[in-house]
């Protein structure tokens, strides 16, 4: 599987694996027989990188899979809660996955986890108003908007949790009477940063 991509780095924090990788390579004209339904229909959609990254992502978590849970079985199927956000059917393994600037990300672990990827360039202060707390307003966008898509994804709700509703900018945080932490990282590939998010326990 990793011959799919030039390299594969992986990094674990608190019982969190995540594995990113450039994703520019990828022959998205191949018929790869591994990837699941799920991700086919949604590459139905895609094209140029957004196609390469989507197909990157599904074939970062198979060489994760086949990596640490060997006896998953290919094509994975998934479910997905009410909130879109998807789950291999069958299995206690949680995922998230990311992508942005030709880079894919993978996140694996035993417990609810979140992970995101961001390009590092400034944006608008009106979109920092609307998704901001007042104490994260002068952060650097790409520092906490990583770490609010991550507790989003880790906690399920994605983006209708409300990301003007909680502060990232401590490694802990409480939604819901349940703690996640955050760790976040500047990857060293297509200047990208990313943050990781993973459900610690109830309060």
């Amino acid at each position: 599987m990793e011959c799919f991509f030039n390299s594969v780095n992986e990094k674990e924090f608190d019982g969190v694996r995540v594995f990113y990788a450039d994703v520019s390579k990828i022959d998205t004209d191949m018929d790869y027989i591994c990837i699941s339904d799920y991700r086919r229909e949604k590459l139905k959609k895609l094209k140029g990188d957004n196609k390469k990254m989507s197909l990157g992502a599904e074939l970062l978590l198979i060489y994760a899979m086949e990596k640490y849970y060997p006896d998953v079985k290919f094509p994975l199927v998934f479910t997905q809660n009410e909130h879109g956000k998807p789950a291999i059917k069958c299995a206690d393994i949680y995922f998230n996955l990311a992508h942005s600037s030709n880079v894919s990300v993978c996140a694996i672990a035993d417990r609810p986890v979140g992970v995101d990827v961001e390009s590092k360039y400034r944006v608008s202060d009106a979109v920092k108003k609307r998704c901001f707390t007042q104490n994260e307003y002068d952060s650097a966008f790409y520092h906490i908007w990583t770490r609010k898509e991550a507790v989003s994804k880790a906690e399920g709700s994605g983006i209708s949790l409300g990301f003007d509703t909680f502060s990232v900018l401590d490694d802990d945080v409480v939604i819901d009477k349940i703690k996640y932490r955050l760790t976040s990282f500047d990857a060293s590939l297509n200047d990208v940063y990313i943050s990781l998010c993973v459900q610690l326990d109830v309060v």
